[in-house]
């Protein structure tokens, strides 16, 4: 009597029938290969596939779309540097304009999803793939940290090599050259920054960030701190050859080193100094060069250059076999 009472009830609000239950249950023994005789097993396992199929939807209902999930990664880097920002919106708009991904669960982007996103659109060169997967790595991060995710597909892919062109260190003849430029008259405004790039191998983005407050005349080195470089560690490097003139400077504390039309005399410089092929970061390039074929401390270099690690100096920058001694000596003295 009472097995018939719980039955009507049952029946009376379950939106499908005894029967198709009964489909369901025996479909869930046969997928499972169930072959327990003991009835509450049975049980015991139909439950536990119902609770975690409930929290697999409830994962799934805490996810958002890949295009929050960038959206809301770019906002969470708002205090990052305006250029640095500019570049992450530029790989992260192209990424957003294909259509087919922003609607996709962020929970639910494979490894395909990925490979297939960068190699389409962004595997033209090495160098553009690399820095597209790290703003998609970095998206996946901050989804896990949200919790949008629970895995990073990026981790998976590999990174096509990257060969970097062997850099060409500036010559003796080239160095006087530009320092003779840079003393004209329309151009000696940019002389104390070149002296900084080429005799202390400060990066250009971090020159442009440096004022005169941060030449200490009594240490003899320029500091850049964490605000001014680019990795964000704070260094000192000290003034040698050409770059103890900025020691006679007597400018306000606040004033920017480099002028403010930077780009445009930057270009200027270059024609007339009368360098036909000009790499990039060439100046930090033979800074490098000559500062090991001078003190050969590669870790004393490290710091200068401000590199976390060797590696990158040993891969691609260093080029002492065109640099002689005399050479380096008369540059650091």
């Amino acid at each position: 009597m009472i097995d018939q009472i719980i039955h009507h009830e049952l029946v009376g609000k379950l939106p499908v029938s005894p029967m198709d239950i009964i489909r369901l249950f025996v479909e869930f023994t046969e997928e499972a290969s169930v072959t327990q005789s003991d009835k509450e097993s049975i049980i015991s396992a139909f439950r536990r596939v119902i609770r975690t199929g409930i929290g697999c939807v409830a994962e799934q209902d805490r996810s958002v779309s890949f295009e929050h999930a960038v959206t809301e990664s770019l906002r969470a880097r708002q205090h990052r540097r305006p250029s640095t920002m500019a570049d992450l919106r530029s790989y992260a708009n192209r990424m957003l304009r294909h259509r087919q991904y922003c609607d996709i669960p962020l929970r639910n982007m494979t490894i395909e999803h990925c490979h297939k996103l960068l190699h389409s659109y962004f595997g033209y060169t090495p160098h553009v793939f690399r820095k597209a997967k790290a703003v998609l790595h970095s998206v996946f991060s901050y989804g896990i940290r949200r919790g949008w995710c629970q895995t990073n597909p990026v981790k998976a892919l590999e990174s096509p090599p990257v060969y970097e062109e062997r850099i060409v260190p500036l010559s003796g003849t080239q160095i006087r050259s530009i320092i003779r430029t840079c003393r004209e008259e329309d151009l000696v405004c940019m002389l104390p920054a070149t002296q900084l790039l080429l005799f202390c191998g400060v990066r250009p983005g971090e020159v442009r960030r440096l004022r005169w407050r941060d030449i200490d005349k009594r240490e003899k080195v320029v500091y850049i701190e964490g605000h001014a470089s680019k990795t964000g560690g704070p260094r000192a490097v000290p003034l040698r050859g050409g770059a103890r003139e900025l020691l006679d400077y007597r400018r306000p504390p606040n004033e920017y080193i480099a002028p403010r039309n930077w780009t445009r005399l930057w270009r200027r410089l270059r024609q007339r100094a009368g360098i036909k092929c000009w790499q990039r970061d060439v100046m930090r390039h033979t800074f490098a060069s000559l500062h090991l074929k001078r003190f050969h401390n590669l870790i004393q270099l490290q710091e200068e250059m401000g590199h976390r690690d060797c590696n990158l100096l040993r891969t691609r920058y260093l080029n002492v076999r065109h640099v002689s001694s005399s050479t380096a000596r008369r540059f650091f003295s």
